[in-house]
């Protein structure tokens, strides 16, 4: 089991890539960084490598791309257009390739939302389209992808994890599973008996975590969710990484005692 960060959080107006945060993810003890695909997908070659350059000084590995559709892409819909998403995969595994990233979670609410007039029985079978095309991609780059349920107040498509297990299972890629975000999880009322079904079946293949009140870096005072939520799914066989994407007003305080604490799961 590895434990990492998220930057998409932790990112400010000013700091939008939260590049200030690399030092102090590593200092901290975790084990990679979690970056947003959509932020690092408008940068130019020369962005990139600079962006790039941070982690690899700071020994930090990026494994994991989240938030991984831009802004003005439509998955669902009258205007989801088959041409310009096959550039967008093709443009985001190279980006994957480049940055070491293994796995990609298929989040961004924004895009996968059904538009008004559309059912979603419309919409389903256009986001099976665009999967498959993104599992061939992936299989040949040798990455996975996670479907990530996001509660139907912020998403109004795929919201549990049975939905992405659906999703997952009309592709038929070994490679695509599904990624348990616990405050969506939690805001959904998920199903746990699901969610444990996902482990035991070795389909979640990745979790988002943070309090459930407020959506920040678990400390020892509300330790005792993350180990009512999390141990269950290691017992259950979950093997993978658990990457904290959550809100926090004091970084360098936070971080250091959330690293160390989920290292003891």
């Amino acid at each position: 089991m590895k434990i990492g960060s998220c930057l998409l959080l932790l990112a400010t107006q000013e700091d939008p890539l939260a590049a200030s945060s690399i030092p102090l993810i590593a200092s901290s003890g975790f084990d990679y960084a979690e970056v947003s695909l959509a932020r690092v997908y408008s940068l130019s070659d020369q962005e990139l490598l600079h962006y790039q350059n941070l982690f690899d000084q700071n020994h930090l590995p990026v494994e994991v791309f989240n938030n991984a559709i831009p802004r003005g892409l439509s998955l669902i819909g009258p205007k989801s257009d088959r041409a310009e998403l096959s550039c967008y995969i093709k443009k985001a595994i190279t980006l994957a390739k480049t940055m070491g990233v293994q796995i990609i979670t298929m989040s961004g609410p924004n895009q996968r939302t059904v538009p008004d007039g559309f059912t979603w029985e419309e919409g389903f079978p256009q986001y099976i389209d665009f999967l498959k095309e993104y599992s061939d991609a992936a299989a040949a780059a040798g990455l996975s992808l996670a479907i990530e349920p996001i509660n139907h107040e912020e998403h109004g498509f795929i919201s549990t994890i049975a939905e992405a297990r659906r999703a997952a299972e009309a592709v038929g890629y070994s490679g695509l599973g599904v990624i348990v975000d616990t405050y969506h999880f939690d805001k959904e009322n998920d199903s746990k008996e699901d969610l444990l079904a996902a482990a035991k079946a070795n389909v979640l293949f990745h979790i988002h975590h943070a309090t459930a009140t407020d959506r920040t870096y678990p400390q020892e005072a509300d330790f005792s969710y993350s180990k009512e939520t999390l141990q269950p799914l290691l017992a259950a066989g979950y093997t993978g990484r658990i990457s904290v994407e959550a809100f926090t007003k004091t970084p360098g305080e936070d971080l250091p005692v959330t690293s160390r604490l989920l290292h003891t799961l």
